[in-house]
């Protein structure tokens, strides 16, 4: 038997819970060089196009690229379907980008 506790405003956003709930998506991006200075180009142009998007990233680069997790750089707000289509578009359009993944938007506190 499952018991629910019903939360109130206060102690519903000190636990990220319902309205206060914070998405994150998975991505990894593999590049078509291994060479150390098209990853260093490619992470400054990631970083400067997350700015943009008002995204954050956490995660690690290999020689083949990157992987790790985007989220928002806003307290209590979630990446929209819109900005995760925008980082989707600019990695496809990247020159150096052989493949690449934006998985689904996921609970921070369920990952």
């Amino acid at each position: 038997m499952e018991v629910r506790h019903k939360h109130n405003r206060r102690l519903r956003k000190k636990l990220y819970l319902g309205e206060f709930a914070v998405n994150l998506f998975e991505i990894h991006v593999k590049l078509s060089t291994s060479a150390e200075a098209d990853l260093d180009a490619f992470i400054g142009s990631f970083v400067d196009q997350l700015e943009k998007l008002g995204l954050t990233y956490f995660g690690y680069s290999d020689a083949d690229g990157i992987q790790g997790h985007v989220l928002s750089q806003k307290r209590y707000e979630s990446p929209s379907e819109s900005q995760k289509q925008e980082l989707s578009d600019w990695c496809g359009a990247y020159p150096g980008v052989q493949s690449y993944d934006l998985g689904e938007l996921v609970d921070i506190n369920q990952a």
